[in-house]
């Protein structure tokens, strides 16, 4: 991939923002045509700038109000053991965030559930995957900070 241009850049910080756009107010912005702000928006999804597109829903108003980071450890990093834990926990639907990791453990994963009840659930679902020696939970309290915007 070629480097992008200021345009570009800035073009992917107003739509990181707000992927909901008016044309008219991009392309004052950006001091370019319709034509070319689509152009290169069609050419930052192609080359894999832009994932996707998504609407940020609020947890607690669609009823999941318990948020947990857990800590999980392997007892083995064999290379098909790490492939197969990820697979089955990415499958997870409470999962919302996964991360293999250097250091004491192996993973962290960021879980959204109904209440304590349903992340109890959630744990036996966990422990059913196999090779897992370790979780330790830490339960949210508040948010301090939530954002998709990456700093660039």
């Amino acid at each position: 991939m070629q480097e992008l241009s200021k345009q570009e850049l800035e073009l992917l910080r107003i739509l990181q923002k707000n992927a909901r756009f008016d044309i008219t107010d991009l392309t004052e912005k950006l001091n370019m045509s319709r034509t070319s702000v689509y152009d290169r928006i069609k050419k930052l999804e192609n080359e894999g700038y832009i994932k996707d597109y998504v609407a940020i829903i609020d947890p607690k108003k669609v009823g999941l109000n318990f948020t947990v980071i857990i800590n999980v450890s392997l007892n083995s990093q064999q290379l098909d053991i790490v492939e197969e834990f990820s697979q089955q926990v990415a499958a997870l639907d409470e999962v919302v965030e996964g991360y293999v990791t250097g250091g004491i453990f192996d993973y962290v994963l960021k879980v959204v559930v109904k209440d304590p009840e349903a992340f109890n659930g959630f744990i036996r679902k966990l422990s059913d995957i196999p090779n897992v020696s370790k979780v330790q939970s830490s339960f949210v309290m508040s948010y301090i900070k939530q954002s998709t915007n990456l700093h660039f």
